[in-house]
């Protein structure tokens, strides 16, 4: 690898969510190029738009772009009118072009809100929309971030698993092999995923640990229909070149 990381453009939700992105992309790396867990560091830096900053909040595209004087973007993408996110998008990834230095590669997560191919089709208006100087890597986690790590999670001690044999007696079913189907908005209701989280770890660095003991294929077959198979692929297509050619 050489010195300096490759710099990868973060736009997501909020400060779980940078979190969460980074471990995926983490573990996408080291089962795809010969790097070591001790090595990432060297190899990728993600961040925001402002100095020291790991991330772009979604909600901060627009102050951003504003601040910078980027100009929005209006009208149709083709013949299609602007879906969920596009036009946000396209902001965000203007203010990366004005970058210097500009990203690798740009990473744009969303939670799907109850809308999964909407917003999935949203930001693909926005990747197609330029010729951009980097690679444009698309998620979107269903219903959000937490079914993510739900499905990535496997239990590891006695508590664990009689944590989660209680989840399944209240919901019905593993809500790890089917995190999709955990779509309450209510934090507090039985099928809230932030909820079924906090009763099997609230715990960070117990979050992460998910996808650094993950298998790749387990995290595609656990995440077929939450989003993060999709997003495992992007990252296989999109990112690992960019890493391949320098290892």
């Amino acid at each position: 690898m050489n010195a300096e990381p490759r710099i990868l453009g973060l736009v997501v939700e909020g400060p779980s969510d940078a979190r969460t992105v980074p471990e995926i992309v983490d573990r996408v790396l080291v089962q795809g190029i010969p790097v070591q867990e001790k090595e990432l560091g060297a190899c990728r830096a993600f961040r925001g738009l402002d100095a020291g900053t790991p991330f772009l909040a979604w909600k901060g595209v627009n102050d951003a772009s504003r601040r910078r004087r980027v100009p929005p973007r209006h009208g149709h993408f083709g013949r299609e009118p602007a879906l969920e996110d596009a036009r946000t998008a396209v902001l965000a990834l203007r203010c990366f072009v004005a970058e210097d230095p500009q990203p690798a590669a740009v990473l744009l997560v969303r939670d799907s809100d109850g809308k999964p191919q909407e917003r999935w089709r949203g930001l693909e208006q926005a990747r197609s929309d330029g010729d951009w100087p980097f690679e444009v890597v698309l998620g979107v986690a269903h219903t959000m971030r937490e079914t993510w790590v739900i499905a990535a999670f496997t239990a590891r001690s006695k508590d664990e698993q009689q944590a989660l044999a209680k989840l399944r007696r209240e919901l019905g079913f593993d809500p790890t092999a089917r995190s999709a189907e955990l779509d309450a908005t209510n934090d507090t209701a039985k099928k809230s995923p932030k909820r079924v989280l906090s009763c099997l770890t609230d715990d960070d660095e117990r979050e992460a640990a998910c996808f650094r003991d993950a298998d790749i294929e387990h995290l595609r077959k656990v995440g077929a229909k939450n989003g993060l198979a999709a997003f495992v692929d992007e990252l296989g297509r999109k990112l690992l070149p960019l890493f391949a050619a320098r290892s």
